[in-house]
């Protein structure tokens, strides 16, 4: 029986879980390859990723929140690519937070 931390996302400490990603991009993703005649193992190597690495983004069993598995993730567009960090020091508000 599942227990109730379990059932809403959240750790033994009690941090919440981090979302696997879309299992309909994920096919997606895999439908491409598939398309294009690779293997995952052809596609990481043709973009400097490692093979094991591309195959646990795939397998959809890992959150690929931060590191190499987003980078894959983002690169397959399983994941969206994350937004520009806005630069204050451009801005001239380089002290504002003060």
């Amino acid at each position: 029986m599942e227990s109730a931390s379990a059932k809403i996302g959240i750790t033994k400490r009690g941090r919440p879980r981090a979302q696997r990603p879309d299992p309909a991009r994920l096919s997606a993703a895999r439908a491409r390859l598939d398309s294009e005649g690779k293997t995952f193992a052809d596609w990481a190597r043709e973009n400097g990723f490692a093979v094991d690495t591309v195959q646990k983004v795939l397998s959809g069993t890992r959150p690929c929140t931060t590191g190499a598995q987003h980078e894959v993730a983002v690169a397959l567009g399983i994941k969206d690519p994350p937004l520009p960090r806005k630069n204050l020091a451009s801005d001239g508000l380089e002290g504002a937070c003060r």
